[in-house]
């Protein structure tokens, strides 16, 4: 009897140390997720961020990459986030499937003429989520990641989207997330945010330069439905060396009309 019971105390001890372990790795794996849902990163800034060692973190995204998680840009060297991932989301990115059909030829055009990053972006909660994206054939390049979310109130799809929320949703938002300042440029007063998204609501269309990435340049416009509320923002982005100010309003009228003809076509 007293053999059985330490038997079976040695099998339950083993069973709880397994467990344990399938947890850590579970774990580290939604750690490097998450890490990589904020923007992209090589091995080196993910075992940084994530607190592990390279091998451990390499073994991961082997493993995450096999599934279709997460994919890796040869020239960079930088994991993102990959199609597989949009298995773990439930809702928003299936509601949104139709939306994506509509806008992709839209998208492309956008994308063959500037050469350029084009994304089009929901809003979640208090964030914005990417629900599609055609990144810039260029070498140097910025991209975002199917999936990623990021804070509504810096950079101009996250404050294109919420310059059209009702004001009683945006004083919701502003009530409940920090205006962190992620460069020198992002907008950390809510006075100064009000003021900008006045703005935006008064000339139909947002940019950004360096407010959420330092370097980075935007120009958003919206999509709307039937009753022409604003349920996504349709953006070219890319590196501020080529998108300067006066290049990138270049863009403005056909990204426009790129806006106006998602809107006609889903809606």
């Amino acid at each position: 009897m007293g053999r059985y019971r330490m038997d079976k105390e040695s099998r339950d001890a083993a069973a709880s140390g397994e467990e344990r372990v399938g947890v850590r790795a579970v774990e580290r794996a939604a750690d490097i997720l998450t890490c990589l849902g904020k923007a992209e990163m090589n091995l080196s800034e993910i075992g940084k961020e994530v607190g592990l060692n390279k091998a451990t973190v390499f073994r991961m995204l082997v493993s995450l990459e096999r599934k279709g998680f997460v994919t890796k840009d040869e020239s960079s060297g930088k994991y993102s986030l990959d199609w597989g991932i949009l298995g773990l989301f439930s809702g928003v990115l299936y509601q949104n499937q139709g939306l994506v059909k509509s806008a992709y030829p839209y998208m492309e055009k956008l994308w063959k003429h500037s050469s350029e990053t084009i994304t089009l972006y929901v809003r979640k909660g208090l964030d914005r989520l990417c629900i599609a994206e055609l990144p810039s054939p260029h070498p140097l390049k910025y991209t975002v990641g199917i999936g990623v979310t990021v804070p509504l109130h810096a950079g101009s799809p996250g404050k294109l989207i919420l310059a059209y929320m009702p004001p009683e949703e945006i004083a919701e938002v502003l009530d409940h997330i920090e205006l962190n300042r992620l460069t020198g440029k992002t907008i950390t007063s809510r006075e100064a945010l009000l003021q900008e998204l006045q703005s935006i609501r008064e000339q139909g269309w947002a940019t950004s330069f360096g407010e959420r990435i330092a370097g980075v340049s935007s120009l958003s416009v919206p999509v709307t439905d039937r009753e022409n509320r604003v349920v996504a923002s349709l953006n070219i982005l890319g590196p501020y060396v080529r998108l300067g100010e006066e290049r990138l309003m270049g863009y403005l009228d056909m990204l426009k009309e790129a806006g106006r003809g998602i809107s006609n076509r889903y809606f």
